[in-house]
């Protein structure tokens, strides 16, 4: 399998910036983690954008200065950040989880607020999140400056979550939050995106996980009012598909009361040699989208004929609290 390239570089300012650094590969940027490249890469859209070199599409023509070093809105993340950084792991467990909440807290807030706040998290997050004992930028610290940046600046963040999602060299977990926050805040842009990986056979390149991108899908299906189950029924019967993104295609389906996802859900509930993991998913799914009467029909014939003793006993006991056999 070919080693995946990264997409070809859309000519911008940001490029411009970042012409001597390719051109010298001694300067400091240059010996960066390829990661934090990737987010610079992408802050530098938002950075011209927030100036006035550049503005991206619905963004105001007069736009909001980045925020000041002594702005309520830097106040506000550097707060995030010291929340989100982890604390001891010896510490009780009431401690730990006042800690977490508060975190989460000021996450929210933040999430919510002003352009200004967005703009403060995307700029912090350019600058690198303190580092973990392993000498890695914090996961946590991370994920929370993306979601705010995405989420209270979401046209100045849009090309850094693209970047995140495009490239392979940024970590998993910066690609997974990048994903999740592309389809929240840009549904119709992430299905763009998406599209290609969740009509695939197989995937053949570099992506988050299977099971993220099939709900970033589903995610901007909802907020964009397209049925996402076509493309769900698809993931859940392709054999090929990675195992997590058919799961989470089994379980997503069972939400719908669709003559196809009840196709989807049937063929997989009926296949003797497939997943037992899945098959019971489908028959609950099937349990909670059709009437009692057919989905207790179908039941009844699987169980009939079923050689799995595990998804026998399984079934029986889904026919007597559900059927009344």
């Amino acid at each position: 399998m070919p080693f995946p390239q990264p997409p070809p570089r859309v000519p911008n300012l940001a490029s411009r910036f970042l012409a001597p650094v390719e051109a010298d590969p001694s300067a400091p940027a240059a010996r960066e983690p390829l990661g934090r490249r990737a987010i610079a890469i992408g802050v530098l859209f938002a950075t011209a954008t927030a100036l006035g070199l550049g503005v991206a599409p619905g963004c105001s023509p007069n736009p909001t200065p980045i925020a000041s070093a002594a702005s309520p809105a830097k106040q506000q993340v550097d707060e995030l950040v010291q929340a989100l950084t982890p604390i001891a792991g010896d510490l009780t467990s009431d401690l730990r989880d006042r800690h977490f909440h508060r975190g989460e807290e000021l996450k929210a807030k933040a999430m919510a607020g002003p352009r200004e706040v967005g703009l403060a998290a995307l700029e912090r997050l350019r600058q690198g999140a303190p580092l973990g004992d392993d000498q890695l930028p914090i996961q946590e610290i991370e994920r929370g400056l993306l979601a705010v940046g995405a989420h209270a600046a979401p046209d100045d963040a849009r090309p850094l979550l693209e970047n995140l999602v495009l490239q392979y060299w940024p970590s998993l977990s910066l690609r997974t939050e990048a994903l999740i926050c592309l389809a929240d805040t840009s549904p119709a842009r992430a299905l763009e995106i998406l599209e290609p990986w969740v009509t695939k056979a197989k995937l053949n390149q570099t992506t988050p996980p299977a099971e993220f991108i099939v709900k970033a899908w589903v995610a901007a299906c909802e907020k964009t009012g397209r049925s996402p189950v076509p493309e769900l029924a698809d993931i859940a019967t392709n054999l090929f598909y990675d195992q997590t993104g058919r799961v989470r295609a089994v379980k997503t389906l069972g939400r719908y009361k669709d003559p196809l996802a009840t196709q989807a859900l049937s063929a997989i509930l009926i296949e003797s040699t497939g997943d037992g993991y899945l098959r019971r998913m489908a028959a609950q799914g099937l349990r909670d989208t059709l009437p009692t009467e057919t989905a207790c029909d179908i039941f009844r014939k699987v169980a009939d004929r079923e050689a799995d003793q595990n998804l026998l006993l399984f079934l029986l006991d889904l026919l007597e609290k559900s059927c009344g056999r």
